[in-house]
């Protein structure tokens, strides 16, 4: 399985996800009726004398929101939310599954969530995160 794959499965266990809104990789449509994974540049490999490998993968997390009176804050909470989820995830070893050889170590966000689109009554929301893992060779 990839690397974002073993993410979008693994977000799906968010409890504070809306249940009739799936994860997509890389799709945002204008509608707020789903949340993506996206990928992200900036993948840093690490390799011991031995040749392990540590990795950091970053990726993002969004969604298209609709925009009303108060909507910035309540998306501001669930983002905030969000990221304390992934500390406390990592803090209690709660990580994503992947490929034999490789062992999920941290899942963080980077930064709090921003608006990177905005349309007249939508935007989309995105929090940068990384997930670093151990991949024995």
């Amino acid at each position: 399985m990839s690397d974002i794959k073993s993410i979008q499965n693994y977000l799906l266990s968010y409890q504070n996800l809306d249940k009739n809104r799936p994860v997509w990789v890389e799709m945002l449509g204008p509608e707020a009726s789903h949340y993506a994974v996206f990928l992200s540049p900036g993948k840093r490999v690490t390799e011991d004398i031995i040749g392990n490998r540590t990795v950091e993968y970053p990726f993002g997390f969004g969604a298209t929101e609709v925009l009303t009176d108060n909507s910035a804050l309540e998306t501001a909470e669930f983002y905030e939310a969000f990221a304390a989820w992934l500390d406390e995830q990592t803090e209690l070893g709660h990580l994503p599954e992947l490929d034999a050889g490789k062992v999920a170590l941290s899942i963080e966000a980077l930064d709090t969530a921003t608006i990177i689109y905005r349309a007249a009554k939508t935007g989309i929301y995105q929090i940068l995160c990384k997930l670093t893992y151990f991949e024995e060779r």
